[in-house]
């Protein structure tokens, strides 16, 4: 009799499948639970969808910081090139038909660039646009050759239309280079937290060496933009039965507050192999932990026989979502899904009322900006409606910031996942530090898991810039929201 069940409820289920949309991905087993269809997403995931520039959403208070469509860059057809060159005034027209987006101002009016090359090689400035006539005026050369000749493609560039970087500065003044544990490489931020008195805490986790240990610290701040950074360790892997001794730990995306007052903070967990595994642990806003550090009990995000770690958890539309990176054996091969839950504990401990899984995007496949690394994405809820901002790697190219993360923007419109066609919309300022000195700190990496906050119509989001010495600087930038 159970055997006759179990077969009529495996037709069951199959009929459930079979008659679900190519959005939903699901598959459930005999318990209930969902299991991962790879075959399904590896389809699913090569279909980008575009999302329009609506009024009062989210993407309307970004501009098209990086025009180009040298490789992509998400949907133009055709790349920039030079149509024609007047040497005796310096200016250039090209077939790019919209100059006038280099009109738009950026935070401190810094200039826009016409930029070429690998990682922006060369670097001129723009001094102004014609818009009636087409000219764009050149001023001085700061980086390497530029290519005037008709035919020579090139790039518009200016950051700073999107953001402005807190102080200028990284956020900490001096800024830290060791705690108790001893000297560390970097610090990355992990995590923001509003405490009922109004004051900030930011998570910290402090890297040691080239990622051969990490542990949590934190900073304070009553401001958003004037931090304190605490040489105080909040957690360490010696404390985590399943992690490498002496390993890394680190918490990402904002902690997300329970209905009782208590914050469940998502971890990375290096395990003793070195793969890393997902899990959770509940602090206070004094920053007591309240349960120690656990496992996601979801199969293919724990385990020694899997490398994962969740990125963000929000709570929309009464149902639970969960970002996951998924960390293949290739460098560039990293992917990032989406799980659905209506109950966060039963999800979380055994993997239960889970709706759906889906693949957000898989760094090796997709076009522009997300053709590399995929590793870093935050929600963001804006005038109720779902956003995420992406991070990703470039592979190897002649595209501006190629081998240097980069971040766009998704909503959620219609059941989809729908891409900004503009992004890369936050990007580090490569080269620009050849005329903004005070850049110099922040050229070459970006990013490493985003922390966001809305207050007082400004987007703020809190991550790293850096060069290649150290890795990173904790840094924020703002984004105005009017």
């Amino acid at each position: 009799m159970t055997s006759i069940i179990k077969r009529l409820s495996l037709v069951l289920i199959s009929f459930f499948v079979i008659s679900c949309s190519s959005e939903d991905i699901i598959i459930i087993d005999e318990e209930g639970s969902v299991i991962i269809d790879e075959e399904k997403e590896e389809n699913h995931a090569s279909n980008l969808v575009y999302d329009n520039i609506s009024e009062g959403s989210l993407n309307s208070f970004f501009h098209n910081a990086l025009i180009s469509d040298l490789y992509n860059n998400i949907e133009r057809q055709e790349p920039i090139e030079i149509t024609e060159y007047d040497i005796g005034n310096n200016r250039i027209k090209t077939n790019y038909e919209h100059i006038e987006n280099l009109l738009v101002k950026a935070s401190n009016d810094q200039s826009w660039f016409v930029t070429q090359g690998r990682e922006a090689t060369a670097v001129v400035e723009v001094k102004s646009v014609d818009v009636n006539n087409g000219w764009v005026n050149l001023g001085q050369r700061y980086s390497g050759s530029f290519n005037s000749k008709v035919g020579a493609r090139l790039e518009f560039f200016n950051p700073f239309v999107n953001y402005k970087i807190i102080n200028d500065s990284p956020l900490f003044s001096p800024y830290p280079t060791q705690v108790d544990e001893g000297n560390f490489n970097y610090i990355q931020s992990g995590g923001l937290i509003e405490k009922a008195n109004g004051t900030y805490v930011l998570l910290t986790p402090v890297v040691f060496g080239s990622h051969q240990k990490r542990s949590i610290y934190y900073a304070m701040s009553s401001n958003l933009e004037d931090w304190d950074f605490k040489n105080e360790k909040l957690l360490g892997t010696e404390t985590i039965s399943f992690a490498k001794p002496s390993g890394n730990v680190f918490s990402v995306d904002n902690p997300f507050k329970l209905d009782d007052g208590r914050l469940l903070v998502l971890l990375g967990v290096e395990q003793p192999n070195g793969s890393y595994t997902s899990a959770y642990m509940i602090i206070d806003e004094g920053l007591n932990i309240l349960q120690q550090p656990k496992e996601i009990m979801i199969p293919g995000w724990y385990g020694e026989n899997q490398n994962s770690f969740p990125l963000a958890l929000t709570k929309f539309n009464n149902q639970y979502r969960l970002l996951l990176h998924r960390r293949n054996s290739s460098f560039i091969d990293r992917e990032i899904y989406e799980l659905v839950f209506s109950d966060l504990f039963s999800a979380l401990e055994s993997n239960k009322t889970i709706v759906s899984s889906k693949l957000v995007h898989r760094g090796s496949e997709s076009a522009g900006y997300l053709e590399g690394k995929a590793d870093d994405a935050c929600y963001i809820k804006f005038n109720s409606e779902l956003y995420i901002i992406l991070g990703g790697e470039e592979v190897s190219s002649n595209y501006l910031t190629s081998n240097n993360r980069e971040y766009g923007l998704m909503r959620w419109h219609e059941s989809l996942w729908k891409h900004d066609p503009r992004s890369p919309l936050i990007i580090n300022p490569v080269q620009l530090h050849k005329k903004y000195p005070n850049y110099n700190w922040a050229w070459d990496h970006l990013g490493g898991f985003v922390s966001p906050i809305i207050r007082n119509n400004t987007l703020y989001l809190y991550m790293a810039f850096g060069t290649d010495n150290p890795d990173y600087y904790i840094t924020g930038i703002k984004i105005p929201l009017q």
